[in-house]
């Protein structure tokens, strides 16, 4: 049986986070969100797997499909208004595929190239389909080449090398515009992945920080572990006046910073710089618009890592290798269990084939006849299987293959 592979989704080289935004899911929802994807595709096999800066539908269908119209359903589904996807989203089938997921899992294809978090995240999604019932045999050769290569590029390239990640290169670039001076002290909202790199980037350089989440224990349990003070997300205004960078990684649906949370806020000498590295996003525009704040977002992340990708794209070409070594993989793998299930297939209709011609002239034997017929009927079938697998490779199997057969 003929099977398609395909993805649709969106990215950042796609769409902006304006675009992006409205269509975000939650990694929590990965599960439930395969679930539904399937459900409403009727596909053989589906995983969704959403990061920062993509959200994109992997799935295997009998026959061919409109895979962009599947996405639309799944949001309007959902409640949303989802017509603007047919102007970001983008498609890939079969091979195409493999080598799309194989730079993902690689980061070449992440806004912050070679960065961490995306591999840890494609791994993610494969769990939440394989806990849904979505990942089946495709899926699963796929995303495990998939880690494969991810791995292979990371050990064998200098691609990871610098900033690897959306909060090492939020950090790097708060470093670059302190000019040697360390801040006063930092405000993180969240808890995370995310916000603990951050914290674990502000522990090293000393830098007395503040800790501030929905679930206030949570915070107090991740505050401990790098010598960080929590604060109640209710009571983060009364320590604004103290310091001189936020940086905010919720999984909030609504803006949680607004110009509210600046009242006792007044400029000093440097400014106040505002790190917002969710999506949807943490921070309300508005609050750019307070003298002595400087309010950057995912976008203005992106433009300042374009100068430093320069430095590891010197070693995209090795990685691409890499890449289309395992295309190769894929696509020999495909071909082969692409042969096994016709001949599967054909095997199962020959001994169809077979048993009912034997019934034809089953009254004409005698029994001991009848069992020989038999015998020699299955010995053909056999015979005749093991010379296909040549003769669709084109080899001419010659008189001696047939050697051995009772």
């Amino acid at each position: 049986m003929e099977m398609n592979l395909s993805v649709c989704g969106f990215n950042h080289k796609t769409a902006t986070l304006n675009d992006r935004e409205p269509f975000q899911l939650a990694r929590s929802e990965l599960q439930t969100a395969t679930e539904q994807y399937q459900r409403l595709t009727g596909s053989l096999e589906a995983l969704v797997l959403a990061t920062c800066n993509r959200v994109e539908f992997y799935q295997v269908a009998k026959s061919k499909s409109d895979e962009i119209n599947n996405v639309i359903s799944f949001y309007r589904a959902r409640g949303i208004d989802a017509n603007k996807l047919r102007d970001i989203c983008y498609v890939h089938h079969k091979t195409t595929t493999a080598r799309h997921i194989f730079r993902v899992a690689s980061a070449l294809d992440s806004m912050v190239l070679g960065e961490d978090q995306v591999f840890h995240q494609v791994k993610e999604a494969y769990s939440a389909a394989c806990a849904a019932g979505g990942a089946g045999k495709m899926l699963h050769k796929l995303f495990h080449l998939a880690f494969q290569v991810g791995k292979r590029v990371r050990s064998e390239t200098e691609i990871g090398s610098g900033p690897r990640g959306i909060p090492g290169a939020a950090l790097d670039m708060f470093k670059s515009r302190l000019e040697g001076c360390l801040p006063k002290a930092v405000l993180v909202c969240g808890v995370n992945e995310t916000t603990e790199i951050i914290m674990a980037g502000l522990s090293r350089w000393g830098v007395p920080t503040y800790l501030t989440n929905r679930t206030f224990e949570r915070s107090e349990k991740l505050a401990a572990a790098f010598q960080a003070k929590a604060v109640p997300l209710d009571k983060i205004h009364t320590i604004i006046p103290e310091v001189e960078a936020l940086f905010s990684a919720t999984s909030a649906t609504e803006p949680v910073i607004n110009p509210q949370t600046f009242a006792g806020f007044s400029p000093g000498d440097r400014p106040c710089y505002i790190f917002d590295l969710a999506i949807p996003r943490d921070v309300d525009p508005s609050v750019e618009e307070i003298p002595g704040l400087v309010l950057l977002d995912l976008e203005d992340i992106q433009k300042y890592l374009e100068i430093s990708d320069q430095q590891r794209s010197k070693d995209i070409p090795r990685a691409e290798a890499i890449i289309e070594e395992q295309v190769k993989v894929y696509s020999q793998w495909r071909k082969l269990d692409q042969q096994q299930e016709k001949l599967l297939a054909l095997h199962k209709e020959l001994n169809r084939m077979r048993k009912q011609e034997l019934e034809r002239f089953k009254e004409g034997f005698h029994l001991s006849e009848y069992r020989a017929l038999e015998a020699f009927s299955q010995s053909l079938v056999k015979s005749f299987m093991k010379l296909l697998p040549q003769a669709m490779d084109g080899e001419d199997p010659g008189p001696d293959s047939l050697k051995g057969e009772n």
